[in-house]
């Protein structure tokens, strides 16, 4: 096959150049114009497949937070501050570079993925690159077994966002990730992910006056994580395991308190795309603390329900949610909307919030426990495979903070942001 397709191109090649040969360029033959395509082809297959992408993203932001306290009143909370920086998902500081890598051979059968990213713009070595992750993989058996190791990360069994990105695999050291995707022929329209993961702790190291670590010390930190898809819903998830290494007994000068286990998961359903072109419903979460000695400290769980509308020119989404501590639950719902005029250019939209708690309320009478509204207007630009956009939005939060009068604490911001993905 690869055969005629290097002579149909060379016979094109030959057609479509004749007028303009040079004496000597036409003196070349069908056969050696052929031979030089398939050299082309050849060397291109050994290099591999290389990709970069990533995102650069800064603004400039406006924030003041108060409380309801007079001024001049002991305590009173009061910032009114401008700085560098964006709140679309870029870090904590004045901006975010992310480089995105990805080789694979020839093959298929190897490679390796690495992310690069700063959070904040200077040449301070505490305030450097870091690696996110860097591992190399290898895919066995006609890709049903997938070994990667170094610094993990790209789980086939995280959240998946939006903003809710987790991974348990993720440490500040590396692993080992085993993967198996069963091709049995009666597996045939159901795609099928299971393994383990092989790493360190993932909290902070406080072993002081521990015993030196053992291999079971290194078996109890293993991550679990599963996945299924067929062509109407996915399902993933990950667990995992605690050990002693990281139980909070060195700082304190105490007993080891057991942190718990961690659990992950997302659900994709795919039935409303079907009937309804854009339509689409999913579902996020994590439990951290499981099992813990000291639930009080250590419990918290997050779990989204997502359903959103998405055809070409708007989008509509609709968010529901139930957060929750060892004695407090909050249940909110946030709606989402954005249309897109001039085929993308412009893009105004708007997020509202509202948050109900129970159990232990931080004030007993409060009528709920936030409320935020956030509308945006973006300008998008698209060229040769970089998007850019300009945006320009506005934030505000009230929410019951305290246990005694005045109980509420508010938020405002302005935020002009610049982004650019490629």
């Amino acid at each position: 096959m690869n055969k005629i397709l290097i002579i149909l191109l060379a016979v094109s090649v030959s057609v479509g150049l004749f007028a303009q040969d040079t004496e000597e360029e036409r003196e070349l033959t069908l056969i050696e114009r052929i031979e030089i395509l398939e050299r082309e082809v050849q060397e291109s297959k050994s290099r591999g497949i290389f990709r970069l992408d990533g995102e650069v993203k800064t603004g400039i932001l406006w924030q003041k937070v108060d409380d309801r306290l007079p001024a001049g009143t002991p305590g009173k909370i009061e910032t009114n501050e401008v700085s560098l920086h964006s709140k679309d998902d870029a870090g904590n500081a004045t901006g975010r570079v992310r480089l995105n890598f990805e080789y694979i051979n020839s093959r298929g059968n190897f490679g390796f993925k690495a992310r690069l990213q700063w959070d904040n713009f200077n040449n301070a070595p505490v305030d450097g690159p870091s690696w996110p992750y860097a591992f190399g993989f290898g895919n066995f058996f006609k890709d049903q077994l997938i070994v990667s190791i170094g610094k993990l990360g790209a789980s086939p069994w995280g959240t998946g966002g939006p903003e809710m990105w987790r991974e348990l695999e993720l440490t500040t050291f590396g692993g080992m990730r085993i993967e198996w995707k069963p091709k049995f022929k009666f597996l045939e329209g159901h795609d099928i992910n299971l393994g383990f993961v092989l790493n360190w702790y993932d909290d902070i190291a406080d072993s002081g006056g521990l015993d030196a670590p053992t291999i079971l010390d290194l078996l109890s930190e293993t991550v679990v994580g599963l996945s299924y898809k067929n062509k109407w819903f996915m399902i993933r998830g990950a667990y995992r395991f605690d050990s002693k290494l990281d139980q909070g007994a060195a700082r304190t000068g105490g007993d080891a308190v057991k942190e718990g286990t961690k659990l992950i998961y997302r659900i994709e359903e795919y039935g409303l795309n079907m009937l309804v072109p854009g339509m689409a419903m999913w579902a996020l979460g994590e439990f951290y603390g499981l099992g813990a000695e000291n639930p009080e400290d250590m419990f918290r769980t997050r779990n989204w329900f997502i359903f959103q509308y998405e055809p070409e020119f708007l989008t509509a989404q609709l968010r529901l949610g139930v957060e929750a501590t060892h004695s407090r639950t909050i249940l909110f719902l946030r709606p989402n909307f954005s249309y897109r005029f001039f085929k993308g250019l412009l893009e105004p939209g708007i997020i509202f919030g509202i948050g109900w708690d129970f159990g232990e309320k931080l004030y007993p009478s409060s009528p709920f426990s936030y409320i935020e509204i956030e509308p945006k207007l973006q300008v998008n630009f698209n060229f040769s495979g970089f998007n850019s956009y300009v945006a320009f939005v506005y934030y505000y939060r009230l929410e019951y903070k305290y246990t005694t009068p005045p109980p509420e604490l508010q938020t405002q911001w302005f935020n002009l942001r610049f982004g650019i993905r490629f």
